[in-house]
């Protein structure tokens, strides 16, 4: 983690403060700035929705128990559903960086959502058959941030901080 700050926090174009401009921030507005990013993140989401929604209003899809309307919405469905399981996993993770980041790495959160929306509409454009960048792009942005957190949890033994033997 030390290594990525070195390379990316002094090229970035923000900083994060909190409201007063402190350094520090605390719990409930790392959540707060979490859940406002999350707004980003849902775009993609709604886009997708719009879009099986318009196609099924101007094809026999209309009736999502038609056969007929099958092939219009098959390659949006799996668009969508794709999308949507990104989204759960890409909110529980923000979540828990949130809470183990030092209050000078929040800015990954950030890097974080904007990574998910590149990836969501690569992913888009190519699927179904080119869409390993955005596939890609999204794997790796959760493989790093899923180490983060269990770099963080386990080498600090902060998981297992209020277990105690009986």
């Amino acid at each position: 983690m030390r290594l990525l700050g070195l390379s990316f926090y002094d090229y970035l174009p923000w900083k994060i403060l909190d409201s007063q401009g402190q350094k520090h921030v605390s719990f409930k507005n790392r959540c707060i700035f979490t859940l406002q990013l999350t707004f980003i993140d849902i775009l993609p989401l709604l886009m997708c929705i719009f879009a099986v929604f318009n196609r099924r209003r101007q094809t026999f899809a209309i009736n999502p128990m038609d056969p007929r309307g099958k092939k219009y919405v098959e390659r949006l469905k799996g668009i969508l559903e794709n999308t949507f399981e990104q989204f759960i996993i890409k909110l529980i993770l923000s979540l828990i960086l949130c809470t183990v980041l030092r209050s000078r790495e929040l800015l990954v959160l950030p890097a974080f959502t904007f990574l998910f929306v590149i990836g969501r509409f690569t992913f888009a454009l190519g699927y179904p058959t080119h869409r390993s960048f955005g596939m890609t792009m999204n794997f790796v942005s959760v493989l790093l941030v899923t180490l983060v957190i269990a770099y963080r949890l386990l080498s600090k033994n902060v998981l297992f901080q209020y277990i105690y033997w009986k």
